[in-house]
């Protein structure tokens, strides 16, 4: 199965849910001298809304990432939201905060863009120009400079706006010289830089040392994330587990759930099993941090 660009196995994953591989998937991680958490935002910290506006990360995880940050050298969320947003919603100070899929990251109260981004403003806004006057109800555009993405799933038959959305989107972004991405209900127009989350991955880990990372998402965005740490654990010695946030059963999952399936080490079934997940590490690093604290007195 591709899906763009992407080569995914198209068997049934074998991931099996977090809590049954403690003792055993997961184990490796707290060998790391310096462990990074790395999470999406909308669908695993936060519950999907029906416009971006709308997503609420929730309180535990918020107060669990308030924690857990003060206990690791990285904790990061990477979005495909502008980072000025991701951070604004998200809210805990320490927080690394990455926007539309790489391409900027929120620094010192501000803004800090790919440096290629703003060479494609133009033909971003023509395009966009272009695909507007198509658009019918339920439809909009979320402009975030860097990139924008075209929604569709509040159409009345979202399926059927797809078909229709698709190639007009494609055709558009390939005469401006951009480039599409999907997502869930909706299209992402961007341009046609070597940036998305698993490039971001890979410059976290990078810049702040790392020989261990947890990665958290739900989404074909996660997936490229996925497949770096999954590429920098066979590179490096990366101890990389990938958490794939997937409500559903192998059997009735869609084309995007099945390929985080399979890109995942663990899977969590929603993002109240993210709380408890978080909830979880954060116990096992507090017993990890008291047994190398026993360990010093002796």
């Amino acid at each position: 199965m591709t899906i763009d660009g992407l080569t995914m196995q198209t068997e049934t994953s074998s991931a099996p849910h977090w809590k049954a591989a403690t003792n055993s998937v997961l184990a490796p991680v707290f060998a790391a001298k310096r462990l990074g958490l790395i999470t999406d935002m909308d669908g695993t910290i936060s519950h999907l809304a029906e416009t971006p506006e709308a997503a609420v990360v929730t309180p535990r995880n918020r107060q669990l990432m308030g924690t857990i940050v003060l206990m690791l050298p990285l904790v990061a969320a990477i979005s495909g939201r502008s980072a000025r947003d991701l951070q604004a919603r998200i809210a805990v100070s320490g927080v690394v905060y990455i926007g539309n899929h790489g391409l900027e990251r929120w620094h010192n109260g501000g803004r800090v863009l790919n440096e290629h981004v703003r060479q494609y403003r133009k033909a971003l806004t023509a395009a966009l120009d272009e695909i507007r006057p198509h658009l019918t109800i339920g439809m909009w555009i979320e402009d975030k400079y860097a990139t924008a993405s075209i929604h569709y799933r509040l159409t009345p038959r979202p399926e059927k706006a797809a078909e229709t959305l698709e190639p007009l989107v494609r055709e558009v972004v390939t005469k401006h010289g951009l480039a599409m991405n999907k997502g869930r209900a909706l299209y992402e127009v961007r341009p046609p830089i070597e940036a998305n989350k698993g490039t971001a991955l890979a410059e976290l880990v990078r810049e702040h040392e790392l020989d261990g990372v947890i990665y958290i998402g739900d989404d074909i965005t996660d997936v490229d994330a996925m497949l770096m740490a999954r590429k920098l654990r066979d590179l490096t010695g990366l101890d990389a587990i990938n958490v794939g946030v997937v409500a559903n059963p192998p059997e009735k999952c869609n084309e995007i759930e099945q390929a985080v399936r399979n890109a995942s080490d663990v899977i969590v079934s929603g993002v109240h099993d993210v709380e408890a997940f978080l909830g979880w590490l954060l116990e096992a690093l507090s017993k990890k941090n008291e047994s190398l604290e026993d360990e010093q007195s002796e």
